[in-house]
């Protein structure tokens, strides 16, 4: 493996296709071998168009829309899409049902992520299959627990959440979607000392830690990778006008990473804090997220057998 191993990693994408179609892209375009995306995939919004009289309506971006042709039909529910949302056609009585019904409501958003997600397993399959590239998609604490059933389908793209994966000859990867806790409640999260026993138990069964990737969705507490706005009864907290920023990382991962050393660690989970910084011998990125604006942040990283040669955090 004297060339290296060349990695695209990518994170907190939620549910938009633009960046998942950019994600797939950056392989041929960056020449990456391995495609990392690491958690939150998924998207939290749908977006009902309404059909009234010879067309449908519908409440995008703050903004009543009206389409009637298909060609329009059909391109609003793609810039639906590209944001991270998801679409569905219904009639008046079909959404005022649902409207008044959450197991409806729970429903249908199941069935259109999951509808979403196979068609992105689809494309990454079409389009990189043939290319020898590695994909690895793996959900993050945002993530419901039934997107683990698509991504269990395919036989192409790797879901390695809670498990260890070798990527190439000389390195292996840890991948954890879970967080610590959060005011959000969100699906995926564990106290920090279940964190920690989780990440030990998996970095416990690498033959070589110390060429190790660890993808953990949550950055390390404390790094500068995991600073966010600061709440207060759910209330951003502001002062002399400027939103005041707290760190809201994981002691666990931060405790891990120091005590098995890898050469890399992959973290998002913390939009605002795009970045890179050692701890100890470990390189740790974050590459961020715009996906809201239908940015991908990212970065490549090239590995050497002992090593990270390089980095670059890159925007597309």
């Amino acid at each position: 493996m004297a060339r290296g191993t060349r990695i695209f990693y990518a994170s907190d994408i939620h549910g938009s296709e633009r960046c998942f179609l950019k994600f797939l892209g950056a392989a041929k375009f960056y020449g990456a071998r391995v495609l990392i995306l690491g958690g939150d995939i998924t998207g939290k919004v749908v977006v009902p168009l309404i059909h009234r009289g010879t067309g449908y309506e519908a409440n995008f971006l703050g903004r009543m829309h009206r389409v009637e042709s298909a060609e329009e039909i059909e391109a609003l529910e793609k810039a639906i899409r590209f944001n991270g949302f998801y679409p569905v056609r219904l009639e008046p009585d079909e959404y005022e049902a649902i409207s008044a019904d959450e197991l409806r409501q729970s429903e249908l958003f199941r069935e259109l992520v999951l509808a979403s997600l196979r068609r992105w397993v689809e494309l990454a399959e079409e389009r990189l299959k043939g290319l020898g590239v590695r994909c690895f998609v793996n959900p993050g604490n945002d993530d419901e627990f039934f997107v683990d059933e698509v991504l269990g389908e395919s036989d192409y793209v790797e879901n390695m959440d809670g498990g260890v994966a070798r990527i190439d000859e000389e390195h292996e990867m840890v991948v954890v979607g879970y967080s610590n806790q959060t005011p959000f409640d969100s699906p995926r999260e564990m106290p920090e000392e279940e964190l920690e026993r989780h990440i030990v138990a998996l970095a416990e069964q690498l033959e070589t830690p110390h060429r190790a990737v660890f993808t953990l969705h949550v950055p390390p507490y404390g790094t500068g990778l995991d600073h966010a706005p600061l709440l207060r009864d759910g209330q951003v907290v502001t002062r002399g006008g400027h939103t005041v920023m707290t760190p809201v990382g994981s002691t666990a991962v931060r405790r891990a990473i120091e005590q098995f050393q890898p050469l890399l660690g992959l973290h998002g989970h913390v939009h605002e804090s795009r970045g890179a910084r050692r701890l100890g011998k470990t390189l740790c990125i974050n590459p961020g997220s715009e996906y809201g604006e239908g940015v991908l942040h990212g970065a490549i990283v090239n590995l050497a057998r002992d090593k990270v040669q390089g980095y670059q955090l890159v925007t597309a």
